[in-house]
């Protein structure tokens, strides 16, 4: 599976280009439509464009409002046609879940009798609309079905600034005829951690993307990153292409410990020019040499160790984000896993402890 939030996104911008190629019909060009819903996609699942104290509504308002000045300055003889498209996008604000509504039927006849859009509607268009919207959205509960597992969870540490440290926790319906210390001595193998960690990241994934679909980007996740896979150049792509999306790159950041990053430096340093964000956590083998801590989205440490203070009072030189770390116990705070990976990954522990 590749990245699951730029496959949300794909079906996203194309639900968009059904909806206006629809609803326009012969009045439908690409050129003044995209920016609406390239705009649109940078506000709504990217976040951008924030000001301070600024309402997610009138932010979005604000930014579709600006794309119908420019796209108008560019194209005075269709000034009609880019007003339809602005009014219709604040039709796609209930219908993405942006802002609640009780009743689809009640929404789209207040489209069809909206004053602000200068457009004819027949019979058979407000039927493949309202088949168009009722698949949109019966498909994106669809997805996160796909996702819904029993054996398989998510468990975090949450530190301060929404910050969760995070791993991935199993109730696999495994034989009596192995002990507890052969299942966690397979569960904890070079390969099953590797595969664990993919699946995390796909877990991880999609629970930003629910947390997006609320509106809620506050969180960040950190996870451990095997360095088997810093050797393992085919594998790692995999991996990496499950990160490939702008937004997750800066909320999913892989972790490393400093004894790995002395032995793996060229290979973390790769993963941080390609825009991965990575962050570092220090060890009984860190010397007190702040020269590559700010290129770390976070710095993690232990009160337990000598140098703790010296890293606390140093926060000039680390220039980046510390964390302290403590022993709270680990919490599920999310369950759910593909089809595919529960019995791949279910398989994989009974043959290693085989």
């Amino acid at each position: 599976m590749d990245c699951i939030y730029e496959e949300y996104i794909k079906y996203v911008d194309n639900f968009l280009v059904n909806y206006f190629k629809l609803l326009l019909s012969t009045k439908y060009e690409k050129r003044l439509v995209k920016p609406f819903i390239d705009k649109y996609i940078d506000v709504r699942y990217y976040n951008k464009y924030v000001v301070r104290d600024d309402d997610f509504t009138n932010r979005l308002n604000r930014e579709l409002n600006n794309i119908a000045k420019e796209v108008m300055e560019e194209n005075e003889d269709k000034v009609d046609k880019i007003k339809n498209v602005f009014a219709l996008f604040s039709y796609v604000m209930f219908i993405d879940g942006c802002t609640k509504f009780t009743d689809l039927n009640t929404l789209l006849k207040t489209l069809y009798s909206d004053n602000n859009i200068t457009l004819e509607y027949s019979d058979s268009t407000k039927k493949e609309l309202n088949s168009l919207v009722r698949d949109y959205i019966s498909k994106k509960i669809a997805f996160f079905k796909l996702f819904e597992s029993d054996e398989f969870y998510l468990k975090g540490k949450k530190y301060p600034n929404n910050i969760y440290i995070v791993d991935v926790g199993q109730r696999c319906n495994v034989s009596k005829l192995y002990s507890d210390y052969a299942v966690e001595k397979a569960y904890n193998s070079d390969l099953v951690v590797e595969n664990r960690t993919y699946l995390g990241i796909l877990m991880i994934s999609s629970k930003i993307l629910s947390e997006v679909i609320a509106l809620d980007f506050k969180n960040n996740y950190i996870i451990d990153f095997p360095v088997t896979l810093l050797e393992k150049p085919k594998k790692i792509i995999k991996f990496l292409k499950a990160l490939d999306d702008e937004l997750l790159r800066t909320k999913i950041h892989l972790k490393f410990k400093y004894k790995d990053f002395k032995t793996y430096k060229k290979e973390i340093f790769n993963l941080i020019n390609q825009d991965y964000s990575v962050c570092l956590e220090l060890d009984e083998t860190y010397d007190i040499n702040f020269d590559d801590l700010f290129l770390f989205s976070y710095i993690l440490v232990d009160r337990k160790y000598r140098y703790y203070n010296i890293i606390i009072n140093s926060k000039e030189d680390v220039k980046t984000n510390i964390i302290t770390l403590w022993g709270e116990r680990w919490k599920p705070f999310w369950s759910f896993f593909t089809k595919f990976y529960h019995n791949f990954f279910q398989d994989l522990l009974l043959s290693l402890m085989g």
